[in-house]
Order: C-alpha cells, then sequence, then structure tokens
C-alpha cells in the first residue's frame, strides 16, 4: 500500500505546485488591455518592454557560462588504440595497443571559472535590474507628462472660455459705443491666441499620450481621472544597481586575473596503457606528460591576456568611482529640486487658486459692469492664467522630482506607489 501511494500520488505533488503556481502568477499578471491605472502602470510597461527582454536573454546566456564552467576536469579523456600485423620468416603475431589519457589541473582553475561565471551572472543580474528601475523611470515621467497635458487642455479651455466671453462683451460694448472698436478687435485677437492655445495643448496631450503607449507597448488609453500626485516614496533605500554591476564585473576581472595567472602551470596529463607485444607479452603501465613552458614570444605565458585584464580591471575601476560621483551628484539636485517644490507649494493655496479661477470666470461680468476697461481685462486675465499655469507646472516638478529623487536614492518605483 505504501509503494503504491509512493508510485501514484507523490509524483502528482509536483505536478499540482506547479498547476497552482501557474495560476497564482497568471492571477497576479495586470490587464494590459483595459484603461491604464496608475497601479498597473509599471507592471505594463515591463511585461511588454523589448529591452528588458533583452537582459534577460543576457541573464540566460551568463547562466548558460556558468554550467559551462562547472566541469571540473579540463578536457574529456582520450583513449587511443593500435593494432599492428609483425610477420617474419618463421612467425608471425599480432602486436595491439590501448593507451586512456586525462590531462588535469593542478592550480585550481576549475574554481576560479566558476567564481567568474559567478560573478558576471551577478553583473547581468544587477544590469536587469538597471533597466527595471530605467524603464519604471521613464513610465512614470511619461505618466505625469501625460497627467499634466490633460490638465493643461483643462486651463486652456479655461482661458478660452474666460477670454471668448470678455470679447463678446467687448464686441457689445463697441457696438454700443461703450468701447472702442480697437480694443473689442483686441479682445477677439485675444481670444484667437486663447483658442490656438488649447489647440495646442490637445496636440501636446495626444503626443504624451502616443509616447506613453509606446512605452507601454500597446494603444491602451489612460484613466480619466488621473490627477497629478507626487510618488509615495519611503524608506531607505538600497545600493543603486549600476554601482552593483560594475562592482560584480570588477570583482570578474580580478578572478579573471587570478585565473589567467594560474592557467600558467602545466597541466600534467595521466596515461594508462595496456599493450601485447611481438612475442605475446602482455604490458601494463601509466605514464605522466608535462608540456613545457616556453617564454615569451616562442611560446606562450598568457602575458598579453594577463596586461589586458589588469588594464580592463583599472578600467572598471575608473568607471566605478565616476559612478560614484555622479550618483552623488544625481542625490543632490534631487534633494535640491525637491526642497524648490516644496517651498513653491506654499505660494499655492487652495483658497489662493480658488479665487483666481473664479475671478478670471468673473472678468465678463466686471467687464459690462464697468468696473473693468476692456485693457485692463486683458491684462488681468493674462495675470490669472499665468498663476493657474504656474500651479500646474508646479504640480507638475513635484511629480518629476519625487520620481527622480526616488531614483537617486536607490528606491524601488514599482508596486503601488
Amino acid at each position: 500500500m505504501n509503494s503504491a501511494v509512493a508510485r501514484g500520488v507523490c509524483p502528482r505533488i509536483p505536478a499540482l505546485i506547479l498547476l497552482a503556481t501557474s495560476i497564482s502568477a497568471r492571477a497576479a499578471e495586470p490587464d494590459c488591455t483595459e484603461v491604464l491605472s496608475r497601479n498597473s502602470l509599471i507592471a505594463c510597461g515591463l511585461n511588454n518592454s523589448p529591452v528588458l527582454a533583452a537582459e534577460l536573454a543576457t541573464v540566460h546566456a551568463s547562466t548558460a557560462r556558468r554550467e559551462a564552467a562547472r566541469p571540473f576536469l579540463p578536457s574529456n579523456p582520450t583513449v587511443g588504440a593500435t593494432l599492428g600485423s609483425r610477420v617474419s620468416a618463421d612467425a608471425r603475431a599480432t602486436n595491439w595497443s590501448v593507451t586512456l589519457a586525462q590531462e588535469l589541473e593542478v592550480a585550481g582553475q576549475s574554481f576560479l571559472r566558476v567564481e567568474v561565471a559567478d560573478d558576471e551572472l551577478k553583473a547581468a543580474n544587477a544590469q536587469v535590474s538597471v533597466v527595471r528601475a530605467e524603464l519604471s523611470e521613464q513610465l512614470w515621467l511619461a505618466w505625469f507628462e501625460t497627467v499634466a497635458a490633460r490638465e493643461r487642455i483643462k486651463t486652456a479651455s479655461l482661458l478660452e472660455q474666460a477670454t471668448s466671453d470678455v470679447a463678446r462683451t467687448a464686441k457689445g460694448m463697441a457696438a454700443n459705443g461703450l468701447a472702442s472698436t480697437v480694443d473689442s478687435t483686441a479682445a477677439d485677437a485675444a481670444w484667437v491666441a486663447a483658442s490656438e492655445r488649447r489647440l495646442e495643448a490637445q496636440r501636446a496631450s495626444r503626443g504624451a499620450l502616443l509616447r506613453l503607449q509606446s512605452l507601454i507597448g500597446a494603444r491602451i488609453e489612460m484613466r480619466a481621472d488621473a490627477t497629478l500626485e507626487p510618488l509615495r516614496t519611503t524608506g531607505k533605500g538600497d545600493t543603486r544597481p549600476e554601482l552593483k554591476a560594475l562592482e560584480a564585473l570588477k570583482s570578474a576581472s580580478t578572478r579573471r586575473i587570478a585565473l589567467l595567472r594560474r592557467s600558467r602551470a602545466p597541466n600534467p596529463t595521466i596515461t594508462l596503457f595496456a599493450q601485447n607485444d611481438g612475442f605475446n607479452e602482455r604490458v601494463l603501465g601509466i605514464g605522466v606528460g608535462l608540456p613545457i613552458p616556453l617564454p615569451q614570444p616562442v611560446g606562450r605565458t598568457k602575458a598579453g591576456e594577463i596586461e589586458e585584464a589588469l588594464a580592463q580591471e583599472e578600467r572598471l575601476q575608473a568607471e566605478i568611482d565616476g559612478m560614484l560621483r555622479r550618483l552623488a551628484t544625481e542625490r543632490a539636485v534631487a534633494e535640491s529640486d525637491t526642497l524648490a517644490v516644496t517651498e513653491k507649494r506654499t505660494l499655492f493655496s487652495a483658497e489662493r487658486l480658488a479665487a483666481a479661477t473664479a475671478a478670471l470666470q468673473a472678468l465678463s461680468t466686471q467687464l459690462s459692469a464697468g468696473r473693468l476697461t476692456v485693457r485692463e481685462a486683458l491684462v488681468t486675465q493674462q495675470s490669472l492664467v499665468e498663476l493657474l499655469q504656474s500651479e500646474l507646472a508646479m504640480r507638475e516638478a513635484a511629480c518629476v522630482a519625487s520620481v527622480r529623487a526616488a531614483r537617486a536614492n536607490g528606491l524601488s518605483l514599482e508596486g503601488e506607489l
């Protein structure tokens, strides 16, 4: 009974586990065919990225190289055989021999090859993290650009409506002799300019959406209620993946130098042989062969390869030093931008924005009531619009600053932020 259970039930358990894992993985995948939301943005972009797919193929290749470095023996054993016939005037005999030869590495090269492959695999995985972070940053910036473009359409439409009301009122006043035709013409020109701004905002919004869709890899629409809210990133960041990749490559270069130096040690070849000579005598034996190292340039001492690896290590160290400077600068700039946005935020209170919007919509009423001239209404309108546009630019800058700060401090840009 126990053997039947072992043969019948146990083999099904891994299959059930794999099925459950597959179902849960499909359930966790975002739906990238419906409306794009803030929570599904990064997952959809990473799932459809050819750049990330190329980096994952590089990891696959690095994994294969590690597998290729695992064998302990430097080469497969060699079997040789000879067969000959010896004939004399009064006798005839058959000679044969069989040899088995195996090359051995005595300086520990096989272990170093695996360590080099491990470091290269770490670098490949770190580079995947770099690509994921870069793609996430691009996706968030494109997302906020698209949302801001939509907000600009609303602001431009509000300006167009207010300018249209002022132009219509100015035209009526000019027809009744209460304003000059010059003022009426100026108000009409302001309305044309406002309409052009609205059309340009719509064009920019379409372009921003197309750029976002290009990153996503699908013609997917955004949620209509998307807002300009900065990322909610908290916690302590990790070491930047760019730095991890360079450090892993430098470690691999250091181990490669040691491997090249150890590979100069002669590899002995052990030979086992058995033979039958012309007198039908059996001979068994063992032999050892050692290569003779010759100096450069007569022989191969790997001097050039070692010098090349040393230069590669120096270059990687210089890249690490440059990377540390660049990352420190990015953090400083991100902190400065965040501080500047925080200071600007205090200038745009909700009450001030509400008053500016109400004043913009009331310009036509104030103009018809005689409290403002046409020129005063146009100048006032321009000041109010600049305030609303500055507030929108501040909110977009705050979102961009949150992305840059998270990236500079090594925080994850994936998930619900």
